[in-house]
């Protein structure tokens, strides 16, 4: 192999590992944009691991968290879209937590639906207050209480678990809990588990 050919072999590969190490700085750089991106969707309180959960005793290990996420100190409402990636009931999740446990409702005097307690396996408890949604900026329905699922259906109507009563035509002392279908725009608070 002559000179020139030891040169131009040479400077193939230099040329290569100058690609390469191009492609991975820029693989990196990227994925390092992109991490931040979605970690600014999320709302700094989210971030910052502290939620509190609840163990209830219920056979899948699920823990509830004890309360409704917060931002700065009040509920966190957020359209299904900013939710989906957090950690929410799924509807198996949803479904064990209402045939396991013991539900203790308030309705108050004009039967209108306020709280509910839920009374794990092992007597630990946790509260659903009411806590409405809000359907456009200037509307919000307060007279019951809701919370996202994870809804994988590719649908604008998403599920949210959803507790009322029907006020004075419905005497019925305890409430109601199902899973409803809500527009995915609307804003909902959100629970979490783990």
């Amino acid at each position: 192999m002559n000179t020139l050919e030891q040169a131009k072999k040479y400077a193939e590969g230099k040329a290569n590992e100058a690609i390469t190490k191009a492609i991975e700085e820029a693989y990196i750089e990227g994925y390092k944009a992109g991490y931040k991106d979605r970690e600014e969707e999320i709302p700094m309180d989210l971030r910052d691991n502290k939620t509190e959960y609840v163990d209830l005793g219920l056979p899948s290990g699920t823990l509830w968290s004890t309360d409704y996420e917060r931002l700065d100190g009040k509920r966190l409402y957020l359209p299904y879209e900013k939710a989906k990636d957090l950690k929410l009931p799924t509807r198996e999740q949803w479904e064990e937590l209402k045939t396991i446990c013991k539900w203790e409702y308030d309705i108050d005097s004009t039967y209108y639906f306020c709280r509910c307690r839920c009374v794990g396996p092992n007597g630990q408890i946790l509260t659903f207050e009411r806590t409405g949604r809000i359907i456009t900026l200037e509307e919000k329905d307060s007279w019951e209480a809701f919370f996202w699922i994870k809804d994988e259906t590719d649908t604008n109507d998403k599920g949210a678990v959803h507790m009322y009563n029907y006020g004075k035509n419905d005497k019925k002392k305890d409430g109601y809990c199902e899973i409803s279908a809500n527009f995915s725009g609307f804003k909902l608070p959100v629970r979490l588990v783990r």
